[in-house]
């Protein structure tokens, strides 16, 4: 049987370990979009991707497009709260030399936010009842090539916010960006190494009621490794946003008991963004044939909102 080297459970039990205790709020910061998970694998490991490998790392890390599954289509849908919407669409394919490779993804968002909540809301508090009404959106296209063993990439990102207004007679929120992602990956150390520095930009707010755009950096490390009938994955990240950073990681066990068919349980934990939201996360997958099936959830601590999604990919 192949076993799994301890410094891959040891990097996992202490991802979690160092994401759980810290509960203090992020900086505010918008568009919405920008803080939330892309899809339900995210969310349950902790949001821990920038040594992803599914086509949503064109959200976190465009460089580890190189390796992710090409002409793969994946389709989520998440609810942060009963009066929440969150799909995401994204795929890349292979295109040419220096395993150049591009990508794409679409998130949308539609929320509800409730009376005394100030814009632009934090995660924790989209979907709770109430006015007003908001949709925020982010395109992203990215490419990346292989260079002396690193990979490389690039990605324009366009991010918007249309709130409504509170109460009669107060302006609506129109903020949009234009902002650039750059990354950088190696293999290293039986793993993937990797780096983001996200949301080179500025925000165009023409009523100046806005925040600042989220400016941070996403560095960690992911492996996968069998364990006899199982494939287990680790990921681990740090994420540091202005004085604010964030621990978190996640690990992902797989079993399959013939050729096409696999079953995953995934947990992670990371310093959350708002207090209300608890550190823990998790979620399940299934893959018959040419279909995959995945459902994730982050818990909510009293007084908050748990999310949850759901993910229909094909290839």
């Amino acid at each position: 049987m192949t076993r799994v080297r301890f410094r891959t459970v040891v990097v996992a039990a202490v991802c979690l370990f160092f994401a759980s205790p810290a509960f203090a709020q992020a900086p505010a910061a918008g568009p919405v979009v920008f803080g939330l998970p892309s899809s339900p694998r995210t969310m349950a490991l902790g949001d821990a991707w920038v040594a992803g490998r599914d086509n949503e790392v064109v959200f976190y890390n465009p460089a580890q497009l190189i390796g992710a599954r090409a002409s793969e289509f994946a389709f989520d849908i998440m609810r942060h709260g009963p009066a929440s919407k969150h799909a995401t669409i994204a795929s890349s394919f292979a295109a040419g030399k220096m395993s150049f490779t591009l990508g794409w993804g679409v998130q949308m968002v539609g929320f509800h936010a409730g009376p005394g909540v100030l814009y632009p809301f934090r995660s924790d508090v989209v979907g709770a009842s109430g006015l007003p009404n908001g949709t925020s959106a982010l395109v992203a296209i990215g490419a990346a090539v292989v260079y002396k063993g690193f990979r490389i990439g690039g990605a324009g990102k366009y991010a918007f916010d249309h709130v409504l207004p509170l109460a009669a007679g107060d302006p609506a929120v129109h903020d949009h960006a234009f902002v650039v992602d750059l990354g950088v990956a190696r293999n290293i150390f039986g793993g993937t190494a990797a780096a983001s520095l996200q949301n080179l930009g500025h925000l165009t707010a023409p009523d100046g009621a806005t925040l600042p755009i989220p400016k941070q950096w996403r560095y960690g490390w992911s492996t996968v490794k069998p364990a006899g009938p199982l494939d287990i994955g680790v990921f681990a990240e740090g994420l540091t946003r202005g004085g604010w950073t964030s621990p978190r990681g996640g690990m992902e066990v797989g079993y399959s008991w013939i050729e096409g068919y696999l079953v995953t349980l995934r947990v992670g934990a990371r310093r959350p963004d708002a207090t209300s939201q608890s550190p823990l996360s998790l979620g399940a997958a299934l893959t018959a044939d040419r279909l995959t099936v995945e459902y994730g959830v982050q818990l909510a601590r009293a007084g908050g909102r748990a999310a949850q999604g759901v993910t229909v990919r094909w290839r």
